[in-house]
């Protein structure tokens, strides 16, 4: 089971006076970026949200026409704060559920046989699961052909390192982050907001270029300019797969 540190009280006092929390899409940095990476209408498209947080994405595909919009997270505060936010007279097309994306074919998960999605969507959670090729299958067997998968995850240079933490060298006008242990990939624990955190290091090859088992072919984009890298993966209209458009990564 994934780490659920949402579910501590004084964690979660932390985390929500984060600006992401406060202000929505106009908060969390990576937005425009993603934007981009959507498709340019949602009207009628069925949507899915792992690690949907506060919801601030599932309302936002509402609004934007979809028809309707299953959000998934471990946190039952991240689930309680997503359905205050979230109105039953604006909001009744979204559906929240308990569910820990680490295990998505288990109970209460997805189910490819009763469910099928146009888009799913990502927003830094990929980077906590231990297994992320088992949830990259569950997901590309629950799209509909020509379906997307958008998401991101905290960026390889931040999550490398075993020690991570900025440094300033004596009369040096700006902080430096130094990066080590890049290609020793697996876990790491960070000092976040007063709590030990567990996260998963992976190299921006490895999410490039994943492991083929889960379906899907390579990315279609990818940009890694950011304190974030944000990914698009495709399921190709016919069967076998032929191949994506392009790949573009800094």
């Amino acid at each position: 089971m994934s780490q659920n540190i949402y579910d501590s009280i004084p964690f979660f006092k932390s985390y929500s006076k984060y600006p992401r929390m406060e202000k929505g899409l106009a908060g969390a940095s990576e937005w425009p970026l993603l934007e981009t990476m959507l498709p340019s209408s949602l009207v009628s498209k069925t949507v899915l949200d792992l690690g949907c947080g506060d919801g601030w994405f599932s309302r936002w595909a509402l609004d934007q026409g979809a028809k309707a919009v299953c959000a998934m997270d471990v946190s039952r505060n991240m689930l309680s704060r997503a359905r205050a936010l979230s109105p039953p007279d604006r909001y009744s097309a979204i559906t929240f559920r308990q569910v820990d994306i680490e295990v998505l074919d288990g109970p209460g998960g997805l189910d490819p046989e009763e469910e099928a999605y146009d888009v799913a969507f990502s927003g830094l959670a990929l980077h906590y699961l231990v297994n992320l090729e088992a949830a990259l299958r569950q997901v590309f067997r629950s799209l509909r052909p020509g379906g997307l998968f958008v998401f991101s995850v905290e960026h390889p240079i931040f999550t490398a390192p075993q020690r991570p933490g900025f440094s300033k060298k004596t009369g040096a006008a700006s902080q430096d982050w130094p990066l080590s242990s890049y290609f020793a990939e697996g876990e790491r624990e960070v000092d976040w907001l007063g709590a030990p955190v567990r996260k998963q290091h992976r190299t921006i090859s490895r999410l490039v270029v994943l492991d083929p088992d889960h379906g899907f072919p390579l990315p279609i984009t990818c940009d890694g300019l950011c304190a974030n890298i944000s990914v698009v993966l495709k399921v190709l209209e016919d069967t076998p797969y032929r191949g994506v458009r392009s790949c573009c990564c800094g």
